[in-house]
Protein backbone atom coordinates (compact mmCIF):
# COMPACT_ATOMS: atom_id res chain seq x y z
CA UNK A 1 0.00 0.00 0.00
CA UNK A 2 1.39 3.33 -1.07
CA UNK A 3 0.25 5.15 1.94
CA UNK A 4 1.98 2.98 4.56
CA UNK A 5 5.28 3.28 2.44
CA UNK A 6 5.03 6.90 1.93
CA UNK A 7 4.45 6.67 6.54
CA UNK A 8 7.59 4.44 6.79
CA UNK A 9 9.41 7.11 4.47
CA UNK A 10 8.24 10.15 6.29
CA UNK A 11 8.91 9.04 10.08
CA UNK A 12 12.03 7.12 9.00
CA UNK A 13 14.12 8.26 6.37
CA UNK A 14 12.51 11.55 6.38
CA UNK A 15 13.54 11.89 9.86
CA UNK A 16 16.41 10.91 10.25
CA UNK A 17 17.57 13.38 12.87
CA UNK A 18 15.08 11.93 15.50
CA UNK A 19 17.20 8.60 15.15
CA UNK A 20 20.95 11.16 15.35
CA UNK A 21 19.41 13.01 17.85
CA UNK A 22 18.40 10.03 20.10
CA UNK A 23 21.56 8.07 19.45
CA UNK A 24 23.54 11.32 20.46
CA UNK A 25 21.36 12.04 23.85
CA UNK A 26 21.97 7.67 25.10
CA UNK A 27 25.88 8.01 24.05
CA UNK A 28 26.94 11.13 24.53
CA UNK A 29 29.05 13.07 21.67
CA UNK A 30 30.05 9.46 18.24
CA UNK A 31 32.64 10.05 15.70
CA UNK A 32 30.64 9.74 12.41
CA UNK A 33 31.39 6.05 11.30
CA UNK A 34 29.85 5.33 14.73
CA UNK A 35 26.38 7.55 14.07
CA UNK A 36 26.10 5.77 10.67
CA UNK A 37 26.99 2.53 12.10
CA UNK A 38 24.38 2.96 14.70
CA UNK A 39 21.79 4.37 11.75
CA UNK A 40 22.73 0.84 10.00
CA UNK A 41 21.95 -1.07 13.41
CA UNK A 42 18.25 0.56 13.74
CA UNK A 43 17.40 -0.69 10.05
CA UNK A 44 18.30 2.18 7.95
CA UNK A 45 20.10 1.71 4.37
CA UNK A 46 22.82 4.75 4.72
CA UNK A 47 25.69 4.58 2.54
CA UNK A 48 29.18 5.98 4.10
CA UNK A 49 28.65 8.94 1.24
CA UNK A 50 25.24 9.52 1.90
CA UNK A 51 26.00 9.31 5.82
CA UNK A 52 28.86 12.27 5.74
CA UNK A 53 26.56 14.57 3.81
CA UNK A 54 23.68 14.08 6.24
CA UNK A 55 25.67 14.98 9.35
CA UNK A 56 27.25 17.88 6.95
CA UNK A 57 23.81 19.35 6.55
CA UNK A 58 22.95 18.70 9.96
CA UNK A 59 25.59 21.00 11.41
CA UNK A 60 24.95 23.55 8.40
CA UNK A 61 21.48 23.21 9.68
CA UNK A 62 22.33 23.91 13.49
CA UNK A 63 20.86 20.22 14.80
CA UNK A 64 24.28 18.89 15.33
CA UNK A 65 27.44 20.82 16.99
CA UNK A 66 31.29 19.40 15.68
CA UNK A 67 33.50 19.16 18.93
CA UNK A 68 37.18 18.06 19.49
CA UNK A 69 37.90 15.46 21.62
CA UNK A 70 41.59 14.33 21.22
CA UNK A 71 42.47 15.57 18.55
CA UNK A 72 39.51 14.15 16.46
CA UNK A 73 36.10 15.14 15.01
CA UNK A 74 32.84 14.49 17.04
CA UNK A 75 29.14 14.82 16.75
CA UNK A 76 26.97 16.16 19.47
CA UNK A 77 23.61 17.41 19.19
CA UNK A 78 22.92 21.32 19.65
CA UNK A 79 20.93 22.84 22.55
CA UNK A 80 18.19 23.90 20.26
CA UNK A 81 18.25 20.34 18.59
CA UNK A 82 16.96 18.73 22.32
CA UNK A 83 14.37 21.19 22.60
CA UNK A 84 12.92 20.58 19.17
CA UNK A 85 13.82 16.89 20.00
CA UNK A 86 11.56 16.74 23.29
CA UNK A 87 8.77 18.86 21.36
CA UNK A 88 8.30 16.16 18.21
CA UNK A 89 8.61 13.13 21.00
CA UNK A 90 5.82 15.27 22.64
CA UNK A 91 3.81 15.83 19.51
CA UNK A 92 4.19 11.89 18.28
CA UNK A 93 2.89 10.86 21.80
CA UNK A 94 0.47 13.38 21.23
CA UNK A 95 -0.04 11.48 17.67
CA UNK A 96 -0.06 8.14 19.10
CA UNK A 97 -3.16 9.38 21.82
CA UNK A 98 -5.07 10.84 19.14
CA UNK A 99 -4.91 7.19 16.92
CA UNK A 100 -5.05 5.37 19.28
Amino acid sequence: MRAYQRFKRCIGQGNLWLYVVSILNRRGPLHGYAIIQELRRLGFNVSSVYGYVLLKRMVADGVLVEVEEGGKKLYAPSERAVENFKKALEELQTLLRQLS
